[in-house]
């Protein structure tokens, strides 16, 4: 009888301590659940709604509208009126020697066209020759070319007669064209003595060589 009642006892005792274990076994695992659970809906529900955000429309964006507007005010002041107005004001003349050139050589004594490329027609210019070492400016006496020059419509150059200075190395200076003052410079050149006994035939054949003439 007794150990019947302890086999009882043993059998109750199990089935208390089995029902118990279950039930905390259920506990730890819905709390495991849960835990597991709240993050993954946590970050779903963070994440769609900047879903929904991106999916809008993109023009009605502040930010967009506000960096499209600076980019195009930018673009306006880059076409500012004051230096349209400059170019469209700016009427000094324009001038570029074709000769002399920086081969070219000239010879005392002979006749040469002084020409150009010219933005406007040409009715003056102020010239002078420069010694291109001392950067000095050669006496129209001793050049031959003459400070003031007016200049024919229909020529458009200068003809100038090379005077008996010293040879070696000139160029020539423009500082006013058209009463309009300028700063414009021929290329270096060469000026040479005609050799000692050249006949005439040899000086105007010498001449003609380098594009002048004896006269």
């Amino acid at each position: 009888m007794k150990s019947w009642k302890r086999i009882t006892l043993v059998i109750f005792v199990l089935i208390g301590g089995t029902i118990s274990f279950g039930y905390w076994s259920i506990n730890q695992f819905d709390s495991a659940f849960d835990n597991l659970s709240a993050p993954y809906f946590a970050n779903i529900h963070s994440v769609y709604p900047s879903f929904k955000q991106n999916t809008g429309s993109a023009s009605t964006s502040p930010d967009i509208s506000g960096e499209l507007a600076t980019s195009t005010d930018s673009v306006v002041a880059s076409t500012s009126p004051e230096t349209t107005a400059t170019l469209a004001t700016s009427t000094d003349p324009k001038l570029f020697f074709t000769f002399p050139k920086i081969d070219t050589e000239v010879y005392i004594g002979c006749t040469y066209p002084i020409s150009w490329f010219a933005s406007t027609t040409i009715h003056s210019l102020e010239t002078a020759l420069i010694d291109a070492g001392t950067r000095d400016a050669v006496l129209p006496n001793t050049s031959g070319l003459a400070k003031e020059n007016t200049i024919k419509k229909e020529s458009q150059h200068l003809n100038w007669k090379v005077g008996p200075g010293s040879p070696g190395a000139y160029y020539i200076k423009i500082s006013r064209i058209n009463d309009v003052v300028a700063v414009i410079r021929s290329k270096i050149f060469k000026i040479n003595k005609i050799p000692n006994g050249s006949n005439e035939k040899e000086q105007k054949n010498l001449c003609e060589e380098t594009g002048g003439n004896l006269f």
